[in-house]
């Protein structure tokens, strides 16, 4: 029997997990195969930098210092935008009715001017599981993996609404709600 896929669901860390760059993070599934799966995390804004540095780096007048977020280990310096889908650009991926994200520069331009999508967090680098690693992760049943996730569907109030561990606290109080209403 094939397992569900998760794309466009926040993962949120177990509160066993263990203490680290993991700890207390929420994550906005952009991929989920069999094989291989792609994390954003949304919930850890980066400290030394802001969108507003990013876009100056490339020679975009950005006006305001938005968050950027510890989107995940992997090619930080690729910046990832999970938006709302009320703006479309040529690598937009739409993830569920609510939400999209969108890897190129096109995003941070159409935010300079104005006219970007309403809601938006960018990140910096993301997160893979592969060889089917997290559906391991997922399974409470299996125990060779010391990181357990909890599963909530993302919503615009969920992934914009708050950040650091309120928004983890608020995503795990949801994804308990969402697993128990799955046995009903």
């Amino acid at each position: 029997m094939p397992k569900k896929k998760y794309t466009g669901h926040l993962l949120v860390a177990n509160p066993n997990n263990p203490r680290d760059e993991l700890n207390k993070s929420v994550m906005v599934i952009a991929s989920h195969s069999d094989k291989v799966a792609i994390g954003l995390q949304i919930n850890n804004p980066l400290e030394d930098i802001d969108l507003q540095t990013v876009a100056q780096n490339i020679d975009i007048d950005y006006p305001r210092s938005d968050p950027l977020y510890y989107g995940g280990n992997i090619s930080m310096n690729k910046i990832h935008v999970v938006h709302s889908t009320d703006w479309r650009g040529l690598s937009t991926v739409k993830l569920n009715d609510q939400l999209a994200v969108t890897n190129d520069i096109s995003v941070i331009v159409a935010l300079s001017r104005g006219d970007g999508p309403e809601y938006f967090r960018a990140c910096a680098g993301y997160w893979l599981w592969d060889e089917g690693r997290l559906d391991q992760q997922l399974d409470p049943r299996f125990r060779g993996e010391p990181h357990k996730w909890e599963i909530t569907p993302a919503t615009q109030e969920n992934v914009f609404g708050g950040e650091g561990p309120e928004q983890w606290r608020e995503c795990l109080d949801q994804a308990a709600k969402y697993q128990v209403s799955a046995w009903f």
